[in-house]
């Protein structure tokens, strides 16, 4: 059955029933032994030395049935305690890291069905390695932070800051070993000093976190390279490196180039306007957002979360215009950039403080949210808190404004950050020495989901919701005008500003050991009965009036619309009758102009026919037919004279008869013969092509 703080059902699947039992009983500090990638949840369980894999979307279809887990086992398990686990972006290999050690494991390949690792055996080995020059002899050598390189082309390259002020790069390519590239100083060595001596470490020059900041383009021979035509290896990914006592060095130069290319270090960053305590005196995490510009959160172990905006540094200052400071391993110069804070969002870390009570102070680890740029999550020893930052969506619209209405985009502080309190597992009734950390943290997406694992064992999921992250509607064709433009705000938006509340009432998860007196009891309920009626119910009924006038307005709105709509269907229908008699009418019209038309060319005909002037090539065929018809008279002459001819022959050789009383016979030759056969023939045909070409012409004629 499920709760409201477990909406997947999750402490009923078998994976958190036998990883509640494996759990370590003393730890005292938050860590991270829970990923969520690709809806695949990644645990670490330390009294099997192995990963436990979880489908996270199938529990969502099956919220009342146990899913089938997977365990990875290593080849070689790590030997120290394991306090965080990081899987690099291409799901390829995870790190196993704690203050002591890191193991890289390779995760095998997914397919069948489910796309499950092996095609969904229950047991995987899986090849793994341990990274060297750390262990527990070296005790003054711990890990600080170890993240995956986001500008490796296989992300197979790994950072390691260490407490030696020392970064380690690692390359691990699948199926090889791990080797170290380069190591590189961000500070000096910190030594084992005498009690009276304060050392680097008691002063806050340790380095105690580091992040990748937004990617830049290497110049190359001091000449501005087209973003067109820029190429992997001239991208570099500055690491932004935080100290103790707050100072923040960045570190430049590509460090994935090649093995001899030393990384430059500048540093410390100033921060504008200054600050007497540098923005906190006991600083713990750092975190990049990488937007344009970016956005840099400091947290500090009192709950102060800082916001500031990574930019050029304008402020020239003499004494650290020109100067670097050289040491014997490590070199500082003079950084072009600063950080602009803006804002300062304090978190209430446990409930029932007041005043005057010593609060209480933990490290505060920092998580981004992939999916939504616009919040990030933090987790403490008293809890989960959820930060939400609207100046992201305001660097966005900035960013996309066009240049002449860049003055209406400008950033603006009114809408400020604020953080919620979404679980609580401390109070001030707790004692010092109880130790209550989330032991794992991670997101699925679509729709966001919340899971952690407390200290007790216990598995809390929560949907968490934006209240400052609307959907933008992107157009298909942009809408240019020179004016300015005029931006109305949405009714959300409006009512998002009445739900938005400084304090929040978290989910109280205390554990099963802490006995609270009835008065602690009644105190808790006091302070969230106050909360709700102060803070929320208020706000609620504001929004409540707010909505009824909204529907009020729409209700009479509405009517208006009926009305026009109305209004607009009788001229429909009446528009309707006047096209449909103006189509009857266009009709008529174009039957008579058809009509009109032929008796028009009737009348061109005849008006033709009986022009007594003939065009000229009339009169070019009557002259032709008139040399025909005299040739054809003069044929028909000639004609009668040669039958006259023939017949006056004939009656002289008959009235002649031969003295012997034969018949005297005319001999022609051959010769003579066939001039005579030829000359008949082409008479009969020019008198039959003579008789053609008459009929053809009388034809024409008539």
């Amino acid at each position: 059955m499920s709760s409201c703080t477990d909406l997947l059902n999750l402490n009923e699947k078998l994976l958190f029933k036998e990883l509640k039992k494996s759990l370590p009983k003393g730890a005292k500090e938050t860590r991270n032994i829970i990923e969520i990638r690709d809806d695949i949840l990644y645990v670490w369980n330390a009294d099997t030395y192995s990963i436990l894999i979880l489908d996270i979307a199938a529990t969502r279809e099956k919220t009342n049935e146990d899913v089938t887990y997977q365990s990875l086992h290593l080849t070689d398990p790590p030997i120290f305690e394991v306090t965080h686990l990081v899987i690099n972006e291409l799901v390829t290999q995870l790190i196993l890291w704690g203050n002591l050690g890191i193991v890289v494991v390779e995760l095998p390949k997914r397919w069948g069905k489910d796309s499950a690792f092996k095609g969904g055996r229950n047991t995987i080995s899986c090849i793994s390695h341990h990274l060297d020059g750390f262990g527990s002899h070296l005790a003054t050598n711990e890990i600080r932070k170890a993240r995956w390189h986001p500008g490796s082309i296989n992300h197979s390259h790994l950072v390691v800051l260490t407490s030696q002020n020392t970064f380690h790069l690692y390359e691990c390519l699948i199926g090889e070993t791990p080797t170290l590239l380069k190591t590189w100083k961000v500070g000096p060595t910190p030594s084992i000093s005498p009690s009276k001596i304060p050392s680097f470490a008691s002063l806050g020059e340790v380095a105690v976190d580091f992040d990748f900041s937004s990617p830049c383009v290497q110049p190359e021979s001091d000449k501005d390279v087209e973003v067109d035509k820029v190429k992997w290896n001239q991208i570099e990914w500055p690491i932004l490196v935080l100290r103790g006592n707050g100072d923040i060095f960045i570190v430049k130069g590509d460090i994935l180039k090649s093995r001899s290319s030393t990384p430059v270090v500048l540093g410390s960053l100033s921060m504008y306007p200054p600050a007497v305590d540098n923005y906190g005196i006991d600083c713990c995490s750092i975190m990049c957002i990488q937007t344009t510009p970016p956005i840099v959160v400091i947290a500090d172990c009192s709950g102060k979360i800082y916001h500031a905006i990574l930019l050029a540094d304008d402020f020239e200052d003499e004494e650290k215009k020109t100067w670097s400071q050289y040491g014997s391993t490590y070199s500082l110069h003079t950084p072009d950039v600063a950080l602009y804070v803006y804002e300062c969002v304090e978190m209430e870390l446990g409930l029932f403080f007041n005043d005057d009570d010593k609060k209480y102070t933990c490290p505060v680890h920092l998580h981004k949210d992939k999916d939504n740029t616009s919040r990030y999550f933090c987790s403490h020893n008293a809890g989960i808190h959820v930060v939400n930052l609207p100046m992201i969506s305001q660097l966005e619209e900035y960013r996309d404004a066009n240049e002449e209405n860049l003055d209406l985009y400008l950033p603006s502080l009114q809408n400020q950050s604020n953080s919620q309190y979404l679980v609580c597992t401390r109070t001030k009734h707790t004692v010092s020495d109880d130790a209550t950390p989330i032991l794992g943290l991670g997101l699925l997406q679509e729709p966001c989901v919340l899971i952690s694992l407390l200290y007790t064992g216990v598995v809390v999921n929560l949907s968490i919701a934006d209240f400052n992250y609307l959907p933008k509607i992107e157009y298909t064709k942009p809408v240019n005008s020179s004016s300015k433009k005029v931006t109305k705000e949405s009714f959300d938006v409006y009512i998002k500003q009445f739900l938005r509340h400084e304090s929040s009432q978290p989910i109280t998860m205390l554990g099963l050991r802490q006995n609270l007196t009835a008065r602690e009891s009644l105190e808790l309920l006091y302070r969230a009965t106050t909360i709700f009626r102060s803070q929320h119910f208020v706000r609620h009924d504001k929004v409540r009036e707010e909505i009824v006038k909204k529907v009020r307005t729409l209700k009479a709105l509405k009517n208006h619309q009926l009305k026009e709509l109305e209004y607009l269907i009788q001229m429909k229908k009446e528009l309707q009758q006047n096209a449909e008699k103006l189509a009857e009418r266009y009709e008529d019209i174009k039957d008579n102009q058809e009509d009109l038309a032929q008796r028009a060319q009737e009348v061109l005909r005849l008006v033709n026919l009986k022009e007594p002037s003939l065009s000229p090539v009339e009169r070019a065929e009557a002259e032709e037919m008139k040399l025909i018809e005299n040739k054809v008279k003069e044929f028909s002459v000639r004609l009668e004279q040669l039958k006259k001819k023939a017949n006056k022959q004939t009656l002289n050789s008959v009235e002649s008869p031969n003295t012997n009383g034969q018949k005297k016979e005319i001999v022609f030759k051959e010769k003579q013969v066939e001039t005579i056969k030829s000359n008949l023939l082409q008479i009969g045909k020019d008198i039959s092509e003579l008789v053609s070409r008459t009929k053809h012409l009388e034809e024409e004629v008539l």
